[in-house]
């Protein structure tokens, strides 16, 4: 009880109510400027990192006052920040592999997507933001820069933080996916080398895996959230939010399906039964992509009730599946975003969940989630949007480019290719094999 009283009191203090904190932002500057007068940088600008990530009122002019600082008018402090971040990352016990061999790290977190071919470079993305300052410190990237137009996907929101902004001490261009307005008004605003893309992770999924066949009504599932046991991921709220639906209707079917962060399997069940709905829920932990997807194809309604995370995938991966959405009302920056409509799910929050689950769930509503990211968000789609703007670029800059980018998807494990074999690009990877320093 403690544990939850706890993560609560910090959930509130750090996600709502945003628009009455500017005196805990004012707080955060002075701190942030002492600090800086007495030459502890990186405490500095880590203040105005994680401030600017909770979206309090004036937070983004901080983060970006801040970000100017370092990395356009001191920009030998933003160097030494910048070495202090990436000589201080240690290695977790799933990445050990990549500081022992970096090269490991291909083709599923860093994957060619074009072969170099005469005077005009290829193409390579990195997944994850945790492996950004991975590849500044393991390789020669001003070397690979020369044959390789780099593209960066990140997995969290909130661009004010050093994974990203490492990369403004080149002096070449960096493509950076963008799918925040607030992080793209933040990179447009910092004027630097990184060139923003309108695209992000929940773009590359792999649609064909979905069938999205069948009607709503003939499905056996009511609910689905797939999502990490994770304390950000807010299930036990979303229990407690649901929780009078399903004494409405006792024989709602809830299924989730995740794996351990920090919780545990367990901590769900807990939750689910202090709630007194244990019985109505299912839980599936470490399954096959396929058996996820065939979970979303069985689901009438998908859930996402977290108030801050990255470009969620599930969401998508159930609208592919012909399953409509629920998205917490002010996740993230509380953007109202193009790809929940009238023809994909809805908003909603702990007043107003039962009432949209049942309009939804007793057919009031109908949506065609399917139909609409086809013609919108699609991993094709992604890929051509990214393949145009280093064009453009290419363009203004009288250089050569021939848009041959591959089309990638990704899985939970990392990227693949969902057309073509990768081996053509094994020349690509012994080459940046041999950049690793």
């Amino acid at each position: 009880m403690f544990a939850q009283l706890k993560a609560r009191c910090i959930e509130f203090v750090k996600y709502d109510y945003n628009q009455y904190k500017l005196i805990l932002v004012l707080f955060a500057r002075f701190a942030s400027y002492v600090l800086h007068k007495v030459g502890k940088i990186d405490k500095s600008f880590s203040i105005a990192s994680n401030v600017y990530r909770t979206g309090w009122a004036g937070s983004y002019e901080f983060g970006l006052y801040y970000a100017k600082l370092f990395f356009s008018v001191k920009k030998n402090e933003g160097k030494k920040l910048i070495d202090i971040f990436i000589r201080n990352i240690e290695a977790l016990e799933n990445t050990k592999k990549f500081f022992i061999d970096p090269s490991k790290m291909f083709p599923s977190v860093i994957t060619v997507l074009q072969n170099p071919e005469g005077n005009q470079k290829g193409a390579l993305i990195i997944n994850y933001s945790y492996y950004f300052p991975l590849f500044v410190r393991f390789f020669d990237v001003e070397a690979i820069s020369k044959r390789f137009h780099i593209i960066l996907e990140p997995s969290w929101a909130g661009f004010c933080e050093l994974n990203i902004l490492e990369y403004t001490q080149f002096d070449f261009p960096v493509f950076l996916q963008v799918y925040e307005a607030r992080d793209m008004r933040f990179i447009t605003e910092l004027n630097s080398n990184l060139i923003p893309i309108d695209v992000g992770p929940s773009w590359f999924i792999d649609h064909d895996r979905f069938d999205g066949k069948g009607n709503l009504d003939d499905r056996d599932i009511d609910l689905i959230m797939v999502a990490a046991w994770a304390s950000f991921k807010r299930h036990h709220a979303f229990f407690k939010a649901i929780k009078p639906y399903i004494k409405k209707y006792p024989e709602t079917k809830v299924v989730l399906v995740g794996y351990p962060v920090d919780l545990t399997k367990k901590d769900i069940e807990r939750f689910a039964k202090e709630e007194g709905i244990l019985n109505n829920v299912t839980i599936y932990e470490w399954i096959k992509p396929q058996e996820v997807a065939e979970l979303q194809s069985r689901a009438k309604l998908n859930i996402l009730w977290s108030k801050f995370e990255g470009n969620n995938r599930a969401i998508i991966e159930g609208m592919f599946a012909n399953t409509p959405v629920i998205m917490r009302k002010g996740h993230n920056y509380g953007e109202h975003y193009d790809f929940i409509n009238a023809e994909t799910g809805l908003f909603a929050d702990e007043k107003s969940l039962v009432q949209e689950v049942e309009s939804i769930l007793q057919g009031e509503r109908k949506f065609s989630p399917r139909n609409y990211v086809m013609k919108n968000r699609s991993c094709e789609m992604a890929t051509r949007k990214m393949g145009s703007v280093i064009g453009s670029f290419e363009k203004n800059n009288n250089s050569e480019w021939k848009d041959c980018l591959a089309v990638k998807i990704n899985d939970l494990h990392g990227m693949t290719y969902k057309f073509v074999d990768g081996k053509i690009y094994q020349d690509s990877y012994r080459w940046l094999a041999e950049q690793v320093q």
